[in-house]
């Protein structure tokens, strides 16, 4: 009764083109559960033919052989030639591994896959998935431990790609078999519209991606010039591109689902040549994707879900068709491409010192093509990638650019130098210098007021002191699979930012993973950024509600020179309240007591301090927190939670290295927070 009350709600939210898209989107996905299932009995060499505009099935192949969407895969010798020693060992190590059905995903651990492969297996639970028409099975069944995205992500085939990858290294045709053999493999297995992996357009897109990208890496090999193969494989692309036209997954707010399933259709389409069914596959997925990028990327560059590790994934589905179409040819629209630019510009800003970017938001390891031998959370081939599209570099930094973009003739730049910035529409804030950094989420809940992949942390922050992670976001861990755990991981208490009488910043329903209500109404109420210092105050509206109402405000400042960071918290409300302060730390880190009020901080062989102003009204206490650095792994991590009870009190905290500390910190503390 309470999800019908839900989806009632939204329904009155949402405009009559909202409503009437749905509606028209559940009605194509039911008449395709009918109609796919004869398109994959009819479909033969002839039909086939016909329906791409060919005169013969033969001509239907040359095509395919020539459409190529990859301008990464336009020149293999030169790609090889390219490809660093260390780059072509991890490739063909990680192509052995999955030769031998060994894989590691989404938090599994090593898995040894049968043969054939049991596609409806979740093994990270040894639940099985029924094989019933796929809109009849329960996706987000709350009380079913199983974990849909296991065998959505197994039948993304983005595992099976270093075969490829390894194939285009040595030619060796037994990596070109096998990769023939596991898709084989998956079309048997998986009749049309049957089972769970035909339930979400988004993954059948990314199926299809996966596909043709091993075609084009494998085509030139014995395996992938079977003439029946290859009518088995474009039988199984026509059906992939009819089943995500039928489904697109439009919304009230539209996110990365549609975008996946417009990138998808792009990259079907102009693979079977752009003709006939496949031309409006082409069009229109071109079309819809220019009318939703401004809209899922305002024009700060930041992607509106609220999550660096969905930027990162957003950024690669709008430029994987732009780039699929100028290699064949097609135009590409410049506004399109400078918001391209927009985007590396803020995953550039908000790389950490040591590389990585701090896990903001939601985290699946989502990927739209991934090729490169960087760390999941190493986004900075992303930078490159998108900063050269126009210009390839003859070696790049990151081998994935490579993969991406090919081998060009320029000279490779080092990347831009990450400077302080503030992204208004998202409301981040990267305060940074060169070992310096801090990441303040200041915005709005994500997805225009949804929440979606967004969490309860406005105000909170992420901090690195000379090169080092210290106070870091606990990430996302899972979803449907645990949803206890899934609210844990998006709620207040897991965030570094003020929680007020135990209650949430934005309220959420435990059983509606991807809304957050939209209470906190953030407001910057000061921002400045000189080559000494950066400030920033802001505060948010999420605590009007309680019956005393509080608003919390919160100022940031970074010392540069020094390499000092303070942060104050002042309420405005009258009222006993209870505060609480939570202080994630990064994995390796130690804390201990060293005076009342003042922490010790050790990683590896690096001091730091932590200090407040106030012992006599603040205490704190140390403790364990979880954190999850990918999907599906989460491990115990040092936290400091900061606690007052009674009528509201201001807090000033400082964190800097021992060796650099003021004279007098107590007094200089006090100090310096007047200043903010």
């Amino acid at each position: 009764m309470n999800a019908l009350i839900y989806y009632m709600r939204r329904g009155l939210q949402a405009s009559p083109q909202a409503i009437g898209r749905w509606m028209l989107r559940k009605l194509k996905a039911r008449r395709a559960t009918k109609t796919l299932p004869g398109w994959q009995r009819w479909l033969g060499k002839s039909s086939m033919a016909a329906a791409l505009d060919h005169s013969n099935f033969e001509a239907v192949i040359a095509t395919m052989r020539s459409a190529n969407p990859f301008p990464g895969l336009s020149d293999t010798a030169s790609l090889r030639n390219a490809l660093s020693a260390d780059s072509r060992s991890t490739i063909q190590n990680r192509a052995k591994t999955v030769m031998r059905r060994e894989i590691d995903m989404l938090g599994s651990g090593p898995v040894t896959l049968t043969n054939p492969v049991d596609w409806t297996l979740d093994f990270k639970s040894n639940i099985r998935w029924s094989m019933h028409p796929s809109l009849r099975l329960p996706v987000n069944g709350l009380g079913k431990p199983s974990d849909i995205k296991v065998p959505w992500e197994l039948s993304r085939l983005q595992w099976l790609l270093p075969v490829g990858q390894a194939y285009v290294l040595d030619g060796d045709e037994a990596k070109a078999a096998f990769a023939r053999e596991i898709i084989e493999d998956w079309m048997i297995s998986n009749p049309v519209c049957r089972g769970p992996n035909w339930i979400c357009a988004m993954d059948v897109a990314l199926r299809a991606i996966s596909m043709i990208w091993l075609f084009h890496a494998c085509k030139e090999s014995a395996a992938w010039n079977d003439i029946d193969y290859l009518e088995r494989l474009v039988k199984s692309l026509i059906l992939h591109g009819k089943f995500v036209d039928t489904n697109l997954e439009y919304a009230d707010v539209n996110g990365n689902h549609l975008t996946t399933d417009l990138a998808g259709m792009t990259i079907i389409g102009i693979a079977l040549g752009g003709r006939g069914i496949s031309r409006r596959w082409v069009e229109r997925s071109w079309r819809i994707l220019q009318e939703e990028f401004p809209k899922q990327v305002p024009t700060d560059g930041v992607n509106f879900e609220a999550s660096l590790p969905y930027h990162r994934l957003v950024a690669e589905l709008f430029l994987l068709p732009a780039l699929a179409r100028r290699n064949v040819g097609l135009s590409v629209d410049a506004d399109y491409l400078s918001q391209l630019l927009r985007m590396s510009s803020f995953t550039l800003q908000a790389t950490m010192p040591d590389g990585e970017i701090p896990i903001w938001g939601d985290a699946d390891d989502g990927r739209t093509l991934p090729l490169g031998t960087q760390p999941i959370n190493d986004h900075r081939y992303l930078v490159e990638t998108l900063l050269t599209m126009d210009h390839p570099v003859s070696a790049p930094q990151f081998d994935e650019t490579l993969w991406w973009l090919g081998v060009g003739s320029k000279q490779q730049q080092p990347l831009p130098a990450p400077q302080s910035m503030a992204f208004d529409v998202a409301g981040v804030y990267v305060l940074r210098s060169d070992e310096h950094y801090v990441f303040v989420d200041a915005g709005p809940v994500g997805m225009a007021g949804r929440g979606g992949h967004g969490h309860n942390d406005c105000l909170s922050f992420i901090a690195c002191l000379n090169g080092t992670p210290l106070i870091i976001d606990a990430g996302a861990y899972v979803y449907t699979a645990d949803w206890q755990a899934r609210n844990r991981f998006r709620a207040t208490a897991a965030h570094n930012t003020p929680a007020i009488d135990g209650e949430e910043i934005n309220r959420l329903n435990p059983k509606h993973l991807w809304h957050l209500s939209n209470d906190a109404i953030p407001e910057i109420r000061h921002w400045n950024s000189t080559n000494e210092a950066d400030c920033l105050i802001a505060s948010h509206s999420g605590y009007q509600r309680l019956p005393s109402p509080v608003t919390p405000v919160r100022g940031y400042m970074l010392d540069k020179a020094k390499g000092r960071l303070i942060i104050t918290d002042s309420f405005e409300g009258d009222g006993d309240h209870d505060v609480r302060i939570p202080l994630t730390f990064a994995p390796g880190c130690r804390i201990e007591l060293s005076a009342p009020g003042k922490w010790l901080i050790t990683k590896d062989s690096r001091r730091f301090i932590l200090m407040i102003a106030d012992a006599d009204h603040w205490q704190g206490g140390i403790g364990e927190a979880e954190y999850s650095q990918s999907y599906g792994v989460k491990e115990a991590v040092a936290c400091l939670t900061l606690t007052h009870s009674g009528a509201l009190m201001p807090l000033a905290m400082a964190v800097m290295a021992e060796d650099n500390l003021p004279d007098d910190p107590h007094a200089w503390l006090i100090n310096a927070a007047r200043d903010i």
